[in-house]
């Protein structure tokens, strides 16, 4: 499935940088490269601040790792749903109300006059139209962490079982808090790459990484087999 295609792209780019971050992180790490043009080799010499700040960027890829395997997930199920020219009465309550949050997403400041021309809107597309969302539609609840990604499943009724089985809180839900920190940190401008990197070893971003693959990769699982089942379809049982 596409989920599991693209969340291995960026596992890969992620292994390629750690590639990079391991040996710079060895004893005098160096780079050098010779110009053509001046006849010459440039050495750039890497400093412990250059090294803390390739460190911040690791956190950057890992949290873009985390919110595309939920953005995908979302929209791969709903192009499923698609697929399957599913109306909103033949999808679980679960999809429906899902569906609903994230097409109207409610604005006190909005006009009468548009409030109902959105819910007429809303009507024709249930009473009419095939379920489908938009990817600017998507809302899986702000900066994703573990507990934010079991609601997200929640919402929609995805198992999530073996996800639970081999979830500690330790492992996987604190290095998902400490990404998300640490990402929004550096995305917000509250801390500079240097000061977010020193705070970190490469031991410990290797043991992150794994952590984060592991719990996604369990989750990509859940989301296959709902998907695979048809899980968001009503049954005649």
């Amino acid at each position: 499935m596409p989920i599991r295609d693209e969340f291995n792209n960026r596992v890969c780019e992620i292994d390629s940088f750690y590639e990079i971050l391991q040996v710079i992180e060895l004893e005098s790490p160096k780079i050098s490269a010779y110009d053509l043009n001046e006849s010459v080799e440039k050495v750039v010499v890497i400093s412990p601040s250059k090294i803390d700040a390739l460190r911040s960027t690791s956190y950057l890829l890992l949290y873009n790792l985390i919110e595309s395997t939920i953005y995908n997930s979302i929209t791969t199920i709903f192009d499923e749903i698609k697929d399957c020219e599913l109306k909103y009465s033949e999808v679980i309550d679960d999809v429906q109300k899902y569906w609903l949050n994230n097409i109207y997403k409610h604005n006190d400041n909005k006009k009468k006059e548009t409030i109902i021309e959105t819910i007429i809107n809303i009507s024709n597309k249930i009473s009419n139209e095939i379920i489908e969302l938009e990817s600017n539609e998507i809302n899986y609840g702000g900066s994703l962490d573990a507990l934010k990604i079991f609601a997200t499943a929640k919402s929609m009724k995805i198992d999530i079982n073996n996800v639970h089985l081999i979830y500690d809180k330790t492992k996987h839900g604190e290095s998902l808090v400490d990404v998300k920190k640490k990402r929004n940190w550096l995305a917000h401008g509250e801390k500079s790459f240097i000061e977010v990197g020193s705070s970190s070893t490469f031991s410990q971003l290797k043991d992150t990484k794994k952590y984060i693959c592991d719990f996604l990769s369990e989750f990509i699982t859940s989301v296959e087999t709902y998907i695979v089942n048809k899980h968001f379809q009503i049954t005649n049982d």
